[in-house]
């Protein structure tokens, strides 16, 4: 395909999906789960459970969330039912339980089929009414340097991200340390009525979307991303942020969308507020070259 046409087309991403966890609570996930491609550490309200409020009745729990220390602290009355398709015989009423990490889940223990672990900011994320504040701190790849797709539960022997916790903890002693993981995809902006064999080619391209995400569009990505929130972190750890100009696309721009109000996250930088609706547009001035 002759890419001089490319530059009449913007480039989108978005995260098909998204998934926060505690790092400590990272194998959760398949220990061979490699789809997701971005990481984002960011501080969030420390969550725990209010003991002296927890009920069982027969269908679901009820209990309050502490959210946040301090001054600053407020609780939510949240009704959790724990019976699924894939365990419709558990009763937790039979069961005793205790908490981990301090009041961050609760474990049930004694049933025949193991553990039954109900973690709370999973819980709070898909049941609370309100939003959770999420600041973004810093934005990485999540990928070893052969460039192969790192295990998710991998990330924390990952050097840099053992620098940034340690740092955001002593910083920010008030707040919890949750890493956002992010898997996008791709694919091409707008489409050219033209009976140019080239051209037609890269339009039969957009009508089946997504693009091959390869390095090059996930480095305009992350770019993107960072030249936009401008985490506190990045810019202590590296000095500069990157440039998407500098990644050799040549298509018109780059767009970037992450509709974190799909997990009822507030997210925001020390520079900037996301809107869940809004798009990330950054501009290749080198695309019409």
């Amino acid at each position: 395909m002759n890419t001089n046409y490319m530059s009449d087309y913007g480039l989108q991403t978005w995260a098909y999906h998204l998934s926060m966890s505690y790092p400590f609570d990272l194998d959760y996930l398949s220990p061979d789960d490699r789809r997701y491609n971005i990481y984002v550490a960011t501080l969030i309200p420390k969550l725990s459970i209010d003991e002296d409020s927890v009920q069982f009745f027969e269908d679901y729990i009820r209990f309050d969330v502490i959210v946040g220390t301090g001054e600053h602290t407020s609780k939510e009355t949240l009704d959790i039912s724990i019976i699924s398709d894939d365990m419709p015989e558990f009763d937790h009423r039979k069961f005793e339980f205790e908490y981990e990490k301090p009041r961050k889940a609760m474990v049930f223990t004694g049933w025949e089929k193991g553990p039954i672990e109900l973690n709370l900011l999973h819980v709070y994320l898909t049941e609370s009414k309100y939003y959770l504040d999420t600041e973004i701190a810093y934005i990485g790849q999540a990928f070893r340097e052969n460039g192969e797709r790192l295990p998710a539960e991998e990330l924390m022997s990952d050097p840099m991200l053992q620098k940034l916790e340690a740092g955001l903890l002593r910083e920010y002693p008030e707040k919890d340390l949750a890493l956002l993981l992010l898997e996008f995809k791709s694919q091409l902006l707008e489409e050219i009525d033209s009976e140019d064999e080239d051209l037609v080619q890269l339009q039969e391209l957009t009508k089946t979307p997504p693009l091959r995400l390869n390095n090059q569009i996930l480095d305009a990505t992350e770019a993107a991303l960072i030249n936009y929130f401008k985490p506190e972190y990045n810019k202590k750890l590296n000095d500069k942020f990157p440039n998407v100009e500098d990644q050799g696309l040549r298509y018109r721009s780059a767009t970037v969308q992450i509709h974190p109000d799909i997990m009822g996250l507030k997210l925001f930088s020390k520079e900037k507020t996301y809107l869940s609706n809004e798009s990330i547009v950054s501009p290749l001035l080198q695309s019409n070259s």
